[in-house]
């Protein structure tokens, strides 16, 4: 075989390999689908990381720290919930509690996300953190059930306490796309504002106090009938001797 023919067969061995790399990069899109959806979350040691499995494949651990975030995402999430994942500084009445036999605490932080990201008429509702707690063995799933009203269509979550109202994981142009990411940028975080107590601390504390007035009050109504008493009876007792 001569050295023409050798150069020959590599110019054509070349020319297939181009042709295939273009004829798959032609066939490969242009850019991933971007999808308006809420996200889901856990947080490892401060910090959000995005969940490898869904809700309903994850166990749920004491002092467990779940997010969800309801963004426009193209790939893997990006957007984060804005509180920090900690747990003792979500629920500090609950850490502050302590572990109880058979029960595992959750903080479960629920952001709805930038208004740029919002469905065409909506709003998203104000961040959200709950402090539960669910039985032992429960998943991501039941953690957020515990702390919202869920929706969700063959697994995937739909809406959380109602938002969006009217669609479950759209996909979206890229240019709409593009135009929110733009929007986003000149949005700030807005992080739920966490209550030093929970909302049964707070049922209990208006109980004790309550009970605290009741107390008070008959106690007033105890002396002052004292009171009167040792001016009466003194009065009728002379009254009597001069009779």
């Amino acid at each position: 075989m001569t050295t023409t023919t050798h150069g020959r067969i590599a110019a054509l061995i070349i020319t297939f390999i181009t042709a295939s790399l273009a004829a798959v990069a032609l066939a490969a899109p242009a850019q991933a689908a971007a999808y308006r959806y809420w996200s889901y979350w856990q947080g490892e040691s401060g910090t959000w990381v995005a969940a490898q499995t869904g809700p309903g494949d994850y166990t749920i651990l004491d002092e467990d720290v779940q997010g969800w975030r309801f963004a426009i995402t193209t790939d893997m999430p990006a957007q984060a919930p804005d509180n920090d994942p900690v747990f003792a500084a979500l629920c500090p009445d609950l850490a502050a509690a302590g572990a109880t036999a058979g029960e595992l605490r959750v903080a479960v932080v629920i952001d709805a996300g930038f208004t740029a990201d919002a469905p065409e008429g909506e709003t998203p509702p104000g961040d959200v953190v709950s402090c539960v707690t669910v039985p032992e063995g429960s998943t991501g799933n039941q953690a957020l059930a515990a702390a919202g009203a869920v929706d969700e269509d063959g697994g995937l979550i739909c809406a959380i306490n109602g938002y969006p109202a009217d669609e479950c994981g759209t996909e979206v142009s890229d240019a709409d796309a593009a135009t929110a990411a733009t929007a986003a940028e000149a949005e700030e975080p807005n992080p739920a504002t966490v209550a030093a107590a929970t909302t049964t601390d707070e049922a209990t504390t208006t109980t004790e106090s309550s009970s605290s007035w009741v107390g008070f009050l008959l106690g007033a109504v105890v002396i002052g009938a004292l009171i009167a008493a040792a001016f009466i009876i003194p009065k009728r007792r002379r009254a009597k001797s001069e009779q």
